[in-house]
């Protein structure tokens, strides 16, 4: 019996440090994808080209995402979206009148596609779509991830997310 109570007592003293260790390893963005899921986010849709660029689906489908969007500076959208199915892929996003920039990323926060849709310079015609390379974004979207993270403790947008484009 002496034992069982000493083990006890020994596992219990340990245990902060168990809950303390678990929370340094948990994914960045994780907090967010469960307010996002759970109780912040709104059903959405993302648009069957941009699931098909950024590699969520195999051909040009809707894909159903839970989402939370912001306006700011009266033309500007932002917005986090976890896939309905996956919740491993996240989709955040900043559009403005003529540059539209996605950040495929994951609960880890590891930025794994970018793809952005510029309106030509002419202003005339369609938005033109290409794939940007993740290592030459990798300060911007840091700085998007962090935005989403500071709603995800404060569910409300820092000043820091209104430019975390500059």
């Amino acid at each position: 019996m002496r034992r069982v109570i000493m083990l006890t007592l020994a596992v219990l003293a340990g245990w902060p440090a168990v809950a303390q260790e678990a929370k340094k390893t948990e994914k960045p963005l994780a907090l967010m994808v469960r307010r996002t899921v759970h109780d912040m986010g709104h059903d959405a849709v993302m648009p069957p080209t941009l699931s098909y660029l950024l590699g969520l689906t195999p051909h040009p489908e809707t894909v159903a995402v839970k989402q939370v969007a912001a306006k700011i500076r009266g033309t500007d959208m932002i917005g986090f979206n976890v896939s309905a199915k996956n919740h491993g892929d996240i989709v955040i996003f900043r559009e403005t009148p003529t540059v539209r920039t996605y950040f495929l990323t994951s609960p880890e926060g590891a930025l794994r596609k970018v793809i952005e849709s510029r309106k030509p310079e002419s202003g005339e015609g369609e938005f033109q779509t290409t794939e940007l390379r993740p290592s030459a974004l990798k300060k911007r979207f840091d700085k998007e991830r962090q935005c989403w993270m500071d709603v995800a403790k404060n569910t409300a947008l820092s000043s820091d997310c209104y430019f975390a484009a500059n």
